[in-house]
């Protein structure tokens, strides 16, 4: 199964984040297949029945934005959508006596069919996994991490506005490329994700190690001498080129993000019992080294330089500006998933020269394409996932490897969620999926039931 995920991700982000029709097509149909797949062999985990109905009405309140009501209605339940559409749409200019409350229905329904695969991905997922299934996908995905971040470097410093050195974005940019992404931020958010389970994976290796000796001067020469040894040291080298490369993105939110997510395994593991004195202070000491790397690498002059230039920042308050007169326009129905771009040819007052076609902060974009009535079954989401995977955790807690990657998966989610407040990473199908990945990750039953792996369950 690791390798399936891990091909999926590889081809989405090799396809510029998936974010064709040719490429975002098939690879939600995919995630679609291995959700009910989950389903059909294992059935849904009681522990997730409250997650799966929240996200079932997510679903159905992203739908009901397509069902056609009479125009009599829309105008009372949302004034400013015909008004809108008198303006944007000649066929609603011919007073028909039907409309959904979308302003560009085509764009909402390829949302609502992603939002629909996705959740069963979500929820299904998490009853393939097999422990050594999730133990090995860090090193599955860290062998995607390695070209991406370096041909990433290599086309930061050698751009020429074309991806891959031939293809023209369709939205013309190029300038800010990453890699295979068109958006460097995006670059980032994708490897903060994967930079979160490698991490996970490199904690949960130290503290099993060494635990297979009674001898304790027998064991770090045993260990060295191990293929898990081998496996930490690789696992580590990977996480040092990851963030070196988010540090030669100069994306800013990725490398604040970055430092949030270092912070928290910190945390996390100096308050861990099963860690003793030596071991915290090793980790800590090698996060530690690992951001100073990569700030060493890139240059601090040019880090803080970077840092200081506010004029991104203050054309994004200004997005924030426009897209808070769409929700008082807009307040309980929203304009419809997907077409924020579409309101913003009549509600951008601000950032003269540029279309805003994202809000670049996706909660203040949820809450004027979808109003009162994404609004809150996303945050009812967004609690039972938290809830459930706090509860996990805690289930997964006499494991070593199994709860490390499991709490770097968890970690990975917080920190794409602080990414979010000034980006829109998660709006690339191949960020959602490996959000999507990480979610399903940090909710894998500590007793998978598909594929038992006994003893990997007892040394985590």
């Amino acid at each position: 199964m690791n390798s399936l995920l891990a091909t999926m991700i590889a081809l989405g982000t090799v396809a510029f984040g998936a974010v064709y029709p040719w490429a975002y097509v098939p690879l939600f149909g995919a995630a679609a297949a291995i959700g009910v797949a989950g389903l059909h062999r294992a059935g849904l985990d009681p522990e997730l029945r409250p997650l799966a109905l929240a996200l079932f009405v997510v679903c159905g309140a992203a739908t009901a934005q397509l069902m056609p009501m009479p125009t009599v209605l829309l105008a009372r339940v949302s004034p400013a959508t015909p008004a809108l559409l008198r303006a944007y749409d000649l066929v609603f200019a011919g007073a028909p006596s039907w409309a959904p409350v979308s302003i560009r229905p085509p764009s909402t329904a390829i949302a609502v069919v992603s939002v629909i695969a996705l959740s069963l991905y979500l929820v299904g997922l998490p009853r393939l996994l097999s422990p050594r299934a999730l133990r090995s996908l860090p090193g599955a995905l860290a062998m995607v991490a390695v070209p991406v971040a370096v041909y990433g470097m290599y086309s930061r410093e050698y751009n020429n506005g074309l991806i891959y050195g031939f293809w023209h974005p369709q939205d013309g940019g190029g300038g800010n490329q990453f890699g295979p992404f068109i958006n460097r931020n995006h670059f980032g958010g994708w490897m903060l994700m994967i930079l979160a389970l490698l991490i996970g994976s490199v904690v949960g290796h130290v503290e099993a190690a060494l635990n297979d000796h009674p001898r304790r001067s027998q064991r770090a020469f045993a260990w060295l001498s191990s293929s898990s040894a081998s496996r930490l040291m690789l696992t580590g080298a990977v996480v040092i080129l990851g963030t070196v490369a988010v540090f030669w993105s100069l994306s800013r939110s990725s490398i604040i993000s970055l430092t949030f997510l270092c912070a928290m395994f910190t945390s996390l593991a100096a308050r861990r019992r099963r860690l003793g004195t030596m071991r915290k202070g090793l980790i800590a000491a090698s996060i530690g080294s690992v951001m100073m790397a990569g700030l060493l690498w890139r240059g601090p002059d040019r880090v803080v330089t970077w840092f200081q230039d506010d004029r991104n920042l203050l054309g994004r308050v200004d997005a924030w500006r426009d897209a808070s007169d769409v929700i008082r326009a807009f307040p309980l129905f929203g304009t419809g998933l997907n077409t924020f771009g579409e309101a913003m040819l009549f509600y951008q007052t601000r950032n003269a020269g540029f279309h805003m076609a994202q809000a670049h902060n996706d909660y203040v974009q949820l809450a004027a394409e979808g109003g009162l009535l994404l609004v809150v079954p996303a945050i009812v989401v967004a609690v039972l996932l938290v809830v459930a995977i706090r509860r996990n955790l805690r289930a997964a807690r006499a494991e070593s490897r199994g709860y490390w990657i499991r709490t770097g998966a968890a970690i990975g989610l917080v920190a794409i969620a602080i990414q979010e407040m000034v980006e829109f990473s998660l709006q690339i199908p191949v960020n959602t999926l490996l959000f999507a990945t990480l979610a399903a990750v940090a909710l894998t039953p500590v007793s998978s039931p598909v594929a038992p792996d006994p003893a990997g369950a007892s040394t985590g």
